[in-house]
C-alpha cells in the first residue's frame, strides 16, 4: 500500500497525513523518503514536537473543526490521510469534513470492520486496515508455501513460491493450461538468473521461483502440490 500511495502522491502534489501516531508518522517518513512533500496535523502539541524534525511541514490543530481544515488549506489538497485510529469520534467527524470538501482522494485508517464500513459510508475512497491485513499476510507466509504474499482483494492475491513438484520441467503454457488458467504465472526466476516476466515457453526448472496470481485458495493448493 505504501508504495502505491507514494507513486500517485509523487504526481499529485503535497499529502496531509491528519494524525501522528505510530501509523501516521510511518506513513509519513515512508513518503518523505520517496521525495513526496508530506504535511502533517495532529491535535497533541506534544506529538508535534516529536515529529517537527521528520515531517516538512507540521501543525497542531482540531481535524475535526471543517473551518479548521479549510484554514490548513485542506479543501485545495488532492491527497489527503485520516491517521486517526483509536479516537473513533474524531476519525469519523474528520473523515466526514474531508469528504464534504470535496477531496479527491481520501484515505483512512481504521481499527475495526465497523470503522471501517462507516468510513466507506460516509464516502471515504479508500480504507486501510494495516493490523488486520499485516495479519492476513503474516498467516498466509506461517504455512510456510508461500515465500511472499501480496493480497490485493478479500479473495485475489499475487504470491512468490517455490514451483511445487508437479510443475516442474513444464512449460509456463503448459502449467496454464493444467490449472484451466486459475493460476497465472507473472514472473519467474531461474535458479542462476534474476526475475523476468514469464513467457509463455518458459520451462519451470529444479530451484526456480514464480510469481503467481490468483485465488488466495488456489493459490496455496497449488502451492502444496508434490
Amino acid at each position: 500500500m505504501l508504495k502505491q500511495f507514494r507513486q500517485s502522491s509523487q504526481e499529485s502534489g503535497p499529502v496531509f497525513i491528519l494524525g501522528l501516531g505510530r501509523f501516521g508518522r510511518a506513513l509519513g517518513a515512508e513518503l518523505i523518503a520517496g521525495g513526496v512533500e508530506v504535511l502533517g496535523v495532529d491535535a497533541d502539541s506534544k506529538i508535534v514536537q516529536e515529529v517537527c524534525a521528520t515531517f516538512d511541514h507540521v501543525v497542531t490543530a482540531d481535524t475535526t473543526n471543517p473551518e479548521v481544515l479549510r484554514q490548513l488549506g485542506i479543501e485545495e489538497s488532492s491527497r489527503v490521510v485520516i491517521a486517526i485510529g483509536r479516537k473513533i469520534e474524531n476519525s469519523l467527524l474528520t473523515a466526514s469534513a474531508v469528504v464534504d470538501m470535496n477531496v479527491a482522494s481520501v484515505w483512512a485508517k481504521a481499527d475495526n470492520d465497523a470503522h471501517a464500513k462507516i468510513l466507506r459510508q460516509i464516502g471515504v475512497h479508500h480504507v486501510i486496515r494495516p493490523e488486520a491485513d499485516s495479519g492476513r499476510r503474516v498467516a498466509h507466509l506461517m504455512g510456510g508455501r508461500l515465500q511472499d504474499y501480496l493480497e490485493f482483494d478479500r479473495d485475489f492475491a499475487v504470491a512468490k513460491i517455490a514451483p511445487p513438484v508437479s510443475v516442474l520441467d513444464r512449460t509456463v503454457e503448459d502449467i496454464h493450461t493444467r490449472t484451466k488458467g486459475k493460476i497465472q504465472i507473472l514472473a519467474l526466476r531461474d535458479p542462476d538468473g534474476c526475475f523476468h516476466r514469464a513467457e509463455n515457453g518458459d520451462v519451470v526448472r529444479p530451484g526456480s521461483l514464480i510469481i503467481v496470481a490468483g485465488r488466495v485458495s488456489t493459490i496455496e493448493d497449488f502451492a502444496g502440490q508434490s
